[in-house]
């Protein structure tokens, strides 16, 4: 059997893992929480790319890991993801949000300077709003990131 487990700092990818789970069926466990002997579909947030809460998961067990991020979906290197992480399966992007009033002293200044940096290269129309969600907050959930997952769950059905 598959389940779908997830870490989610502000929200995101907790709200794909169980739009994901309406979806397919499949269960929805917090990272930690998980039974131990069944197959997994990680979501997790990402952290340069690091993908947080992965850890907590049984490496075995994973199938597919959807990774939650700010940035361009265009813009996602999967092979550096997979290579920070040693990954060996299928690596999802979504493209997630913000929730700023979730995020503690370190995180709001890690964005800070982030956007900082940004500014300094130059915003343009691809990046100008993801600076605007680092400042302010903002979205860019949408559930057709899920399209290529949901095949997936179904292929190994």
């Amino acid at each position: 059997m598959t389940i779908i487990v997830y870490s989610s700092k502000s929200g995101s990818s907790k709200k794909y893992a169980e739009s994901l789970s309406a979806r397919t069926g499949l269960a929805v466990y917090p990272v930690g929480q998980q039974p131990l002997d069944e197959k997994i579909v990680f979501f997790g947030w990402l952290r340069k790319d690091e993908v947080m809460g992965i850890k907590g998961a049984d490496r075995s067990k994973i199938i597919a890991v959807c990774v939650v991020g700010l940035d361009n979906p265009g813009r996602f290197n999967s092979k550096a993801v997979s290579d920070r992480n040693d990954l060996k399966v299928p690596i999802y992007y979504l493209q997630g949000w913000i929730d700023r009033s979730k995020l503690n002293i370190v995180d709001k200044t890690v964005l800070l300077l982030v956007s900082v940096m940004m500014k300094l290269q130059g915003l343009n129309e691809f990046n100008t709003p993801i600076f605007n969600a680092m400042m302010e907050g903002g979205s860019f959930y949408d559930e057709k990131y899920l399209e290529p997952v949901e095949r997936f769950v179904a292929s190994i059905s």
